[in-house]
């Protein structure tokens, strides 16, 4: 099968503003970035692999960031975002074009930074509480109380001493 190559052009950090009956897209600094696929077809770009190829090319952990992909497609009036959340998402982006062959620039929304935060300390196995809120030191001993939420059922295994 004959390789491809598929080219991707986006804006990074921005965001849309409505415009009468048009979406548009505000760019935060104006810069465009690319990124090239090379595959035997469009179906080998997948969500996950197009997001991590973002990442990789802004050099961002891709853990530290929450990504909203999208487009204004060329052939669609009034001019409004369409949302990538999926692989088929990601097939129709690439595959539409407009009469001249030309696709639209994708817009990276940056929308929320997350913090990673290192433990310094684990907890044995004792101290760790389980799903209900006791630990597991005090089950040895019965069950201890606890306060019940009326909209959940909480199951119990018992436990068998050794």
């Amino acid at each position: 099968m004959a390789t491809m190559t598929t080219n991707i052009h986006f804006d990074y950090d921005g965001h849309y503003a409505k415009y009468g009956d048009d979406y548009e897209w505000i760019p935060s600094d104006g810069h465009l970035f690319g990124i090239s696929f090379k595959t035997s077809s469009l179906d080998e770009v997948t969500y996950s692999f197009l997001k991590e190829r973002i990442c990789k090319k802004m050099t961002i952990y891709p853990c530290t960031k929450s990504l909203k992909l999208s487009y204004i497609p060329l052939v669609v009036e009034p001019k409004r975002q369409s949302f990538i959340l999926d692989d088929e998402d990601v097939f129709l982006y690439l595959s539409t074009v407009d009469k001249y062959g030309k696709r639209s620039i994708l817009h990276i929304e940056v929308i929320e930074e997350m913090k990673i935060v290192p433990t310094t300390e684990q907890q044995s196995r004792v101290e760790k509480e389980n799903s209900y809120g006791g630990n597991y030191s005090e089950l040895a001993s019965g069950l201890p109380e606890v306060e019940g939420n009326p909209g959940a059922l909480t199951l119990f295994t018992p436990i068998e001493e050794a």
